[in-house]
């Protein structure tokens, strides 16, 4: 797990211009057999085709669009304790994938928080993670996703 995570880091660095405070993105790719997002990948940047909000439940939700509107993605994180996520790694957790209206939950999915900050209203103002989901467990099937946001 943290070996995917620093390489989906350093591929988020490698193919990416450095990242201002003020410039968000949500990047994500995936294998083959990933579902439900069969091998595709795409790059999103904010303020009408990228969002993080938190739901109820603790739940952070990821929205994203392609400008031609052809790709959605929403990818939502929960600790099965219940408890709002904080910074750090939080490893077999549940991460909810949904793609072109097809949607699979890993209940032992991965995240790394970076950083994560609440506003005044109580909602995410900033928030950089890398996620990992796979389906079934089986080879070849690791969605990937690295998000940086800021509201």
């Amino acid at each position: 797990m943290r070996v995917a995570l620093a390489t989906a880091a350093l591929l988020f660095i490698a193919t990416t211009p450095a990242l201002a405070a003020e410039t968000d993105r949500l990047i994500w790719d995936s294998d083959e057999h990933a579902h439900p997002t069969q091998g595709r990948s795409g790059t999103w940047t904010p303020p009408e085709l990228f969002s993080a909000r938190e739901h109820p439940g603790n739940t952070i939700r990821i929205k994203g669009e392609s400008p031609d509107g052809r790709e959605y993605l929403m990818i939502e994180l929960t600790r099965h304790d219940g408890q709002r996520i904080t910074e750090g790694p939080h490893e077999d957790q549940k991460v909810l994938v949904v793609n072109r209206g097809l949607g699979w939950v890993d209940e032992a999915g991965d995240f790394d928080v970076d950083h994560v900050a609440y506003g005044s209203d109580g909602q995410i103002s900033e928030f950089d993670a890398a996620i990992e989901h796979h389906y079934l467990d089986e080879p070849d099937t690791t969605f990937r996703a690295k998000v940086s946001y800021r509201r």
